[in-house]
């Protein structure tokens, strides 16, 4: 007993490890959850599979998890029932961090029970492993499903005992897309990096926690929170949110299409009668040539929601994001049908990470296209480009609440703009 607790507990990785990783989540939090769930994890799901009762040693380790490292992770103090949140795996809501006391013995008898027919054919010495494998490859998948069912009555379960907004948002994390910021490894040169302040604010909007140091007053004159800051236009902040995720999509659409446009001019009418946008105005966002069809004009339309505005929370998600593409179609859809005799595509995404469905057909076509011209597979470019649209969202969903729109800067000096070459020779500068 005693050299079980100080090999596994102590030497192995146990407290030493949990320490030393809630030192580092002080100043690099998304570092240290992913070393977590991509490493000590998994060496300690090793420990709680081949060694019997681990559930009776894991205790200081989970103490450390539960009392420190998540608290640092968040920078605030979690409930019982938080820590039964993140328990979950991320498609669930959660941040995929065990209570490791409870999944020991499950995960000793589920090692034994899958093992069991390996350790017979071993002893008996048997040269023809293939019969084993069916009845294996069967045992594992009702494991898998097994534990899927349990996570979803876990789910169920949380749901219920959260409050409405919690219970709103964790839901809105289950959505395809929400939570690729969380499994990849944040790797710098792909952009997956959040700094410690980007990383928390990330945790506590997934999880109605308050952030810090917010203004109590926006300087268009309304109270400040986080849902007037998603909304609000003053600073620019949600033009620069939409013509970031516009960019991003028009880039990705010229790998596979060569004639490709942003914000493009519609033909003017002739005493047509439409039902949508006449004039000027009517520029949707971007057009791509031979994109659904062959030689035809396809146009695009951004729109990113607060699936959380007051006008929403009387609703779901996807009727939410429904609404929108309705109220897209009904702006452009007319006009490009009957004059442009192209198609109309309303690309909808949430601020937590999610899309509608019309974004949803069009990113699965879009990435088909590129593993096809790339050579590449499928399944490889659809978790980049979710992954990529992810941490774009996330970063720019921070930027209109962290971003100033107070207009602060003392005046130093007067720039004007003039003729700088003639100011840098007149000042001798060159």
């Amino acid at each position: 007993k005693q050299w079980y607790q100080r090999r596994v507990v102590i030497t192995a990785g146990g407290r030493c490890i949990m320490n030393n990783l809630h030192e580092y989540a002080k100043s690099q939090p998304h570092a240290a959850y992913a070393a977590f769930t991509h490493g000590v994890r998994h060496k300690m799901t090793y420990f709680l599979r081949t060694i019997e009762g681990m559930g009776d040693y894991i205790g200081p380790v989970e103490e450390i998890i539960t009392n420190k490292f998540l608290p640092t992770l968040f920078g605030c103090i979690l409930s019982p029932l938080d820590r039964e949140i993140m328990a979950l795996p991320t498609k669930k809501g959660g941040l995929g961090i065990p209570v490791l006391a409870k999944l020991a013995a499950k995960e000793y008898s589920t090692s034994i029970s899958v093992t069991r027919s390996l350790v017979i054919m071993m002893k008996q010495k048997s040269d023809n492993p293939s019969a084993s494998d069916e009845k294996l490859r069967d045992k594992l998948d009702n494991i898998l499903t097994q534990r899927a069912k349990e996570h979803e009555d876990k789910f169920s379960d949380i749901i219920k005992q959260c409050s409405k907004t919690t219970a709103r948002l964790i839901e809105q994390a289950c959505e395809k897309g929400s939570s690729n910021w969380l499994s990849c490894l944040p790797l710098k040169k792909h952009g997956f990096t959040l700094n410690k302040s980007e990383f928390r604010d990330s945790l506590c909007l997934r999880y109605n926690k308050d952030l810090a140091r917010l203004p109590s007053q926006c300087p268009c004159g309304a109270g400040f929170d986080v849902t007037h800051a998603l909304n609000c236009h003053k600073g620019g902040f949600i033009i620069i949110r939409h013509n970031e995720i516009r960019d991003f999509e028009a880039n990705l659409i010229k790998l596979v299409c060569k004639d490709v446009e942003t914000e493009p001019n519609l033909q003017p009418l002739d005493n047509e009668i439409i039902t949508s946008l006449s004039g000027e105005k009517a520029k949707p966002d971007i057009r791509a040539r031979g994109f659904w069809r062959p030689a035809q004009n396809a146009f695009f339309d951004v729109k990113v929601i607060n699936t959380n505005a007051a006008s929403y929370l009387t609703t779901t998600s996807q009727k939410a994001y429904l609404s929108a593409e309705q109220g897209k179609k009904r702006l452009y859809n007319d006009r490009i049908l009957n004059i442009e005799h192209g198609t109309f595509t309303p690309l909808i995404y949430s601020i937590n990470g999610g899309m509608g469905p019309e974004a949803t057909r069009y990113c699965k076509l879009l990435c088909d296209k590129i593993s096809y011209k790339t050579k590449q597979k499928y399944t490889d470019v659809m978790n980049f480009y979710r992954c990529k649209l992810s941490f774009l969202i996330r970063r720019l969903a921070l930027l209109c609440i962290r971003g100033s729109r107070a207009v602060n800067i003392n005046k130093i000096t007067d720039i004007k703009d003039d003729d700088f070459h003639f100011l840098c020779f007149e000042s001798k500068l060159i």
